[in-house]
């Protein structure tokens, strides 16, 4: 398929989970969830970050990352507000897709130094296993997140020690799945082509880091 209509596709969907995001809104008004009405509107102020990055510093993001993004913004508050973690494995289901989110992140991040700047230099592989690694090191520190704000506020955050080892478990099969995606990508080169427009914008960061240097 094209690419600009792979993008136009990519840009609908985007929209469409922001009115889903908005919808949410005002059904957390409607019900006087304040809690509820907070995390809709933090989580609508951190999905339109991409858009946000482009508009007033030209900072393009991958198009998978806005929507993968409002996507694990979506899961979280829908089943926060509609009571949807009740359901058989929807925490899990969620879980994932966080992991999967900050493991794509992840591979974005270390992927795009590796190509553009000369202090990395690293093997596919080894970017692969970095990423992992890093998945699981960030599901730790969520987890101690939760223990910490059940000690603090005493809610109820961590059901106990299986659902923690469940939880990192999710964050080491999320993290392999990128692995695997990441590394098929690069193979065939669409990886490239997803993060070429980020890749370009740090690509001049640094240059325009360096000469500033070099004026020093």
């Amino acid at each position: 398929m094209d690419k600009s209509i792979l993008r136009t596709i990519g840009i609908i969907i985007s929209y469409v989970l922001k009115i889903i995001m908005i919808i949410f809104l005002f059904i957390s008004i409607w019900k006087l969830f304040w809690i509820w009405i907070f995390g809709c509107i933090l989580a609508l102020i951190v999905s339109f970050v991409p858009t946000i990055l482009k508009r007033n510093y030209q900072i393009t993001l991958p198009l998978v990352l806005e929507i993968l993004i409002t996507i694990a913004l979506i899961l979280h508050v829908g089943g926060g507000l509609l009571g949807a973690y009740g359901i058989t494995h929807y925490d899990t289901l969620t879980h994932f897709v966080s992991s999967f989110l900050v493991a794509f992140l992840a591979f974005v991040v270390i992927y795009i130094l590796d190509e553009y700047w000369d202090g990395l230099i690293m093997d596919k592989y080894a970017l692969a296993f970095l990423v992992v690694i890093t998945t699981i090191a960030m599901g730790v520190v969520w987890e101690f997140n939760e223990w910490i704000t059940d000690i603090l506020f005493g809610t109820h955050e961590q059901w106990g020690y299986d659902d923690t080892i469940k939880d990192l478990f999710i964050d080491m099969i999320a993290g392999l799945v990128m692995a695997f995606i990441g590394v098929a990508m690069i193979k065939r080169g669409s990886f490239d082509e997803l993060t070429e427009d980020l890749g370009e914008q740090i690509d001049k960061l640094i240059i325009k880091s360096n000469k500033d240097e070099t004026k020093k």
